[in-house]
């Protein structure tokens, strides 16, 4: 990987957290029933993800077919699903969404899309610089980085 100038560095923690509070965004909004704001929220994340991942990788990703392609070279690259397939399923999260609003199906469908657009948020970060650390910090693995460093973390 390309070594990252500092405003390089500044713009992807700033995708990152951006991308992370998104999709803790949509968690909540999911909670609450929202469907099409959880499907807006989700969206941002992702591209975000693919973006970080991308600049991570010295290139820069202009509209959304660049993003989406970039996905899918991600998803074939790393034999992952989730990633391949993650926009193709936020796009009918909304059609999905109404249905069951109108009562027609129940909610499986969108919760199966949800946990599979996190997925893939979750592995983009990983493979952007510094995701290994943002994972470990995320489950809660700070004694084990505390021990590696040999020092408290804050």
């Amino acid at each position: 990987m390309p070594e990252l100038s500092k405003k390089d560095e500044d713009r992807l923690l700033r995708y990152r957290g951006q991308s992370l509070r998104l999709l803790q965004d949509a968690m909540d909004e999911i909670r609450k029933g929202r469907w099409d704001r959880c499907e807006e929220l989700l969206w941002g994340s992702l591209t975000l993800a693919v973006k970080g991942v991308a600049l991570g990788r010295g290139r820069e990703l202009d509209g959304l077919k660049a993003v989406e392609e970039f996905a899918l070279e991600l998803g074939q690259e790393n034999r992952d699903r989730r990633i391949r397939e993650a926009f193709t399923k936020l796009a009918s999260f909304g059609e999905t969404a109404e249905k069951v609003r109108e009562s027609r199906i129940r909610a499986d469908h969108l919760v199966a899309t949800l946990e599979d657009v996190t997925g893939a948020v979750e592995k983009l970060w990983d493979m952007a610089p510094g995701g290994d650390l943002l994972s470990a910090l995320l489950r809660g693995e700070m004694d084990e980085l505390e021990e590696m460093d040999g020092g408290d973390p804050r």
